[in-house]
């Protein structure tokens, strides 16, 4: 019924909106990697996968992409959302999220001690903000994305300080914006102000907790 808003020339029109990214990534898998053969390895990726995967769509989120272990994923497209109170709306939804991955992460690893295989550890980040949403690449091997300085701040919180909580099983850290619009739903502990990679200003992080 709204084609013509979202598409141009056969592809998504490109547009700018405020959504939420969620950046996971499973700690000591390349190590794992090179301990496994290549099915054991295929098979144990695509289980972790397609729980993480049925995570995010439960809680309305879209899967965006996989990169290796990692995933990356957006609350908040393609529709552009009508106000705060529905970007509020994302933001919690993609940190209730979070917290279910941990949870469903925890189940995998009961299930995997029990057939033998070693249990994991998993960093995730989660930022809020403006960004560009659209296809890129050709004809041949389109891709849509998302783009912009949103999605690197997920990814470095993502990738902060490796041995920071290294013990929990999965870490959680999120953005000022993020947290500013839980509104106390959700409970946080702040982490302070850092300088994330390839920042030239220090900004407030915070750690989600049970």
């Amino acid at each position: 019924e709204q084609r013509d808003q979202y598409l141009e020339g056969g592809r998504p029109r490109a547009r700018e909106l405020t959504a939420t990214v969620v950046f996971t990534d499973l700690k000591g898998f390349t190590s794992l990697a090179e301990s496994m053969d290549a099915q054991s390895l295929m098979d144990w990726l695509n289980e972790y996968m397609a729980a993480m995967s049925k995570t995010v769509m439960d809680h309305g989120g879209v899967v965006n992409k996989y990169i290796g272990d990692a995933i990356m994923a957006v609350f908040g497209v393609p529709a552009p959302r009508a106000g705060e109170q529905e970007i509020a709306r994302d933001a919690e939804h993609a940190v209730r999220c979070a917290l279910a991955m941990r949870g469903e992460l925890e189940r995998l690893n009961e299930e995997w001690t029990t057939r033998g295989r070693a249990a994991m550890k998993m960093r995730i980040g989660v930022h809020t903000g403006p960004l560009m949403v659209g296809c890129v690449g050709s004809e041949e091997r389109l891709e849509y994305t998302v783009i912009g300085d949103t999605v690197n701040i997920a990814a470095r919180l993502e990738s902060f300080d490796k041995h920071f909580d290294a013990g929990s099983v999965c870490r959680i850290l999120i953005s000022e914006p993020t947290k500013r619009r839980l509104n106390g739903r959700i409970a946080t502990r702040s982490v302070g102000r850092v300088l994330l990679k390839g920042k030239g200003e220090e900004m407030a992080i915070f750690q989600v907790r049970d």
